[in-house]
């Protein structure tokens, strides 16, 4: 997720002062200069010291990016020589401007050009402009990896704010500090901080960005086991979300969904799932819809509605197939596999499973085929269909063989003394056969037995 910028409050600049910046920012050294000496064209040093300096500053920065150490030294030497007429609040915000050019640069000029923006806000001071510098400065290094740097920046920042009264800087700077601290594994931190922070948003600017937050604090409780804080969390996201927001929208829905499916819930996993197709399909994101539809299929089919289940997976096989989502489609297709399992069409059932192995790329996609057409084979066997029954249990062993499992392969074969039997081709040793190969590889499949 990224950061909210927290912006150093800047004079009006002339066109070609911000043009020079963007380049910069970009990369694009040569156009930089060259918009810069655009800019020094029609600045006077006596009316304009401020933005005169910044564009001397800026240009032999550009210099020295190019390896023009001499004209760089000049360029530098007449900013500051400029800059003894210009206010300290101008000379902050465009030193702010090179370090954020250089941050991520991968050299340490950038700090150095922060710590003088944020002495030169201090001699200003601007309290506000202080508290600028100091959560601009925390984020680039948030995003540069440098936590104990990025926390005391953005504390600083925040309680600067504070100090100003304006709600907007300390709300940006507790977001950027939340992240840190969940990225940290202080989860206590974040969520408080986060409050704060939304207590101040009052004009809703980081809603989306807190919705993020919330939704990897709802993951974090998640995995820890505490479920009831992860929706708590996941509902306050999606009370956050807006149509604009929409990615952030369907992530938090796709969590919902998959949290009440954990729980049992099939009715609520259903109705965030719907949402999530609505906005999908709104918003013409045909993976997204597919994906969609590929749970909406498995919770119906969870809920003994196999005709609803048929018709979503097949249509997310569709959608899936059409996209090249070749994994989804083979996923759905076992799902189709298990809802003709269910209503008796064993030999639909083999055709979808084997759909499902022509579609799997992964050794776990694999072995999951594998066990869906054990359970064929089974169904098969059981209904006396050996024509289903055998191609079903063949491409099993096929598929261990392929995967080097030969024990599983060896069980399917008849060759292995885990299912013993009277005779080698009675009904009851290919029976037996079958219920041990089906034991194995749900041991593979779902070692927990879940």
């Amino acid at each position: 997720m990224s950061l909210p910028p927290i912006s150093p409050q800047q004079p009006d600049r002339p066109d070609e002062l911000a043009a020079g910046a963007a380049a910069l920012r970009d990369g694009r050294i040569i156009d930089a200069i060259a918009a810069y000496d655009r800019a020094l064209e029609g600045l006077s040093e006596a009316e304009r010291p401020e933005q005169r300096g910044a564009a001397l500053l800026a240009r032999g920065l550009a210099h020295q990016l190019t390896g023009d150490s001499a004209r760089a030294g000049a360029d530098v030497v007449s900013a500051l020589n400029v800059w003894s007429l210009a206010r300290a609040d101008w000379a902050s915000s465009a030193m702010s401007d090179l370090a954020a050019a250089l941050s991520g640069a991968g050299n340490g000029a950038a700090e150095v050009y922060w710590q003088a923006a944020l002495r030169l806000a201090e001699r200003s001071g601007n309290v506000l402009l202080q508290a600028a510098v100091a959560g601009e400065w925390g984020r680039h290094a948030a995003r540069a990896g440098e936590t104990v740097t990025a926390v005391a920046l953005l504390e600083k920042s925040a309680e600067l704010g504070r100090r100003a009264g304006d709600d907007p800087i300390v709300a940006k700077a507790l977001v950027n500090l939340a992240r840190v601290e969940l990225d940290s594994g202080r989860g206590g931190h974040a969520m408080r901080n986060i409050g704060e922070a939304l207590a101040r948003d009052q004009r809703g600017d980081l809603r989306a960005a807190t919705a993020g937050l919330l939704i990897d604090v709802a993951a974090g409780a998640f995995h820890a086991g505490d479920s009831a804080h992860a929706e708590l969390c996941l509902e306050q996201a999606l009370a956050l979300t807006t149509g604009a927001d929409r990615q952030i929208r369907e992530r938090t829905l796709a969590a919902l969904s998959g949290l009440a499916k954990a729980r049992n819930d099939p009715g609520a996993a259903a109705r965030y799932g719907e949402d999530l197709l609505d906005s999908a399909r709104r918003a013409g994101d045909l993976t997204v819809a597919a994906e969609a539809l590929h749970d909406l299929g498995r919770i119906a089919m969870l809920a003994g509605d196999l005709e609803g289940a048929a018709g979503r997976l097949t249509e997310s096989v569709v959608i899936a197939r059409s996209l090249g989502l070749d994994p989804l489609a083979a996923s759905a297709s076992r799902a189709l596999a298990e809802v003709a399992l269910r209503r008796g069409a064993l030999l639909r059932a083999l055709g979808y499973a084997e759909q499902a192995v022509i579609l799997s790329m992964g050794q776990d996609d694999l072995e999951a085929c594998a066990a869906t057409l054990l359970l064929v084979g089974s169904e098969a066997q059981r209904a006396g269909l050996n024509d289903v029954a055998r191609p079903a249990n063949e491409g099993a062993a096929e598929i261990y063989r392929l995967l080097e499992r030969d024990d599983l392969a060896q069980v399917l074969s008849g060759e292995s003394p885990l299912a013993p039997a009277p005779g080698p081709d009675s009904t009851e040793a290919r029976a037996s056969r079958l219920e041990a190969g089906l034991e194995a590889a749900r041991s593979v499949i779902d070692p927990g037995g879940a």
